[in-house]
This record gives structure tokens, sequence and C-alpha cells, in this order.
């Protein structure tokens, strides 16, 4: 082998997790579908996101409740060291997004940012959330980096499992 080449053995567990330029190629990815093929095609897109590459989570929410879907937001946050709280209320579990990662990291970098962006949370947390028999909604500022995501269940069976989060 040649002295100029050097050869790294290395595997993904010897990296911390994470992919914040991976927001930057959503960004382009939702242009783009949107340019092309329209949001209505974007949309179902991200619900097909939701259905097939998150199906283990929503699978996890409907066995074991809201407990679920915290511990997967507060590993996501806490790994992409965003600022969030979540809690319970009301039966409801809040996650209050006070500074969103994806946005602060495309601010940072300058990179392309649509103002579609944050439906990605939107309709992809609301897929998991309702093929698991939940509520969902967000409310947002497109841009902002900050958001409130509120999740549910009618059932007030599962919806007593909050007040355990």
């Amino acid at each position: 082998m040649p002295d100029k080449i050097k050869v790294i053995d290395c595997k993904q567990s010897d990296n911390e997790y994470l992919h914040k330029d991976f927001h930057g190629a959503l960004c382009y990815a939702i242009k783009y579908l949107d340019d092309n093929f329209g949001e209505k095609a974007t949309e179902e897109y991200l619900i097909q996101v939701g259905k097939t590459y998150f199906k283990p989570l929503s699978e996890k929410l409907k066995r074991e409740g809201l407990e679920a879907l915290r511990s997967h937001w507060k590993n996501i946050f806490k790994k992409e060291q965003g600022e969030f709280n979540i809690y319970c209320e009301n039966d409801k579990l809040i996650c209050e997004v006070k500074q969103c990662p994806a946005i602060a990291h495309l601010k940072k970098t300058g990179s392309f940012f649509t103002d579609r962006y944050c439906q990605t949370t939107v309709i992809v947390n609301k897929t998991i959330c309702n093929d698991a028999g939940y509520q969902f909604t967000c409310e947002y500022k497109s841009g902002e980096g900050k958001c409130v995501q509120k999740v549910w269940i009618e059932n007030f069976e599962q919806a007593t499992r909050c007040r355990k989060v």
C-alpha cells in the first residue's frame, strides 16, 4: 500500500450520534418535492415516513402509552442538544421546544431553510400518534425554532398513563 494512503478502521458505534446536516438536506428535499410534485405529494411522502420508518415507535406508543413517546423525545432532544421541556398536563403529554436543534443548526450554518420545514414535525408526529390511536397537535411559527407539541388519547384508561410519566 502506498505511504500516502492511510486506512482507518472504524464503526458507526465509535462516533457520537449526530446528523445535523441531515436537516439541511431535508429542507432541500421538501423544496424539491413541493416544486416538482406539489405540497400534497410532499405531505403524502412524510406520512409514509411516519408509517414506515417510525412504525416501531408507533407500535411502542400503542403498547406502552405516552411514556414511550416521552422517552423517545427526551432521548432525541438530548442527543441533538435541543432546549425542551416535557411534562404532563390535563392528561396530555406536552413537549415545549424552546430551541429546535435543527433550526438552530440551519441558522448557525447559514443553510437553506424552507418555511415548510416544520411540517415534517407536524405530519410525521401526527402520523405516529394517529396510528397508535392518539391525537396530536403542534403550535409553531415557521422558522422561529420553537413549538408546543401535545399528545393525548380520548380513552381515559390510556390517558391516565400520562400522570405516571
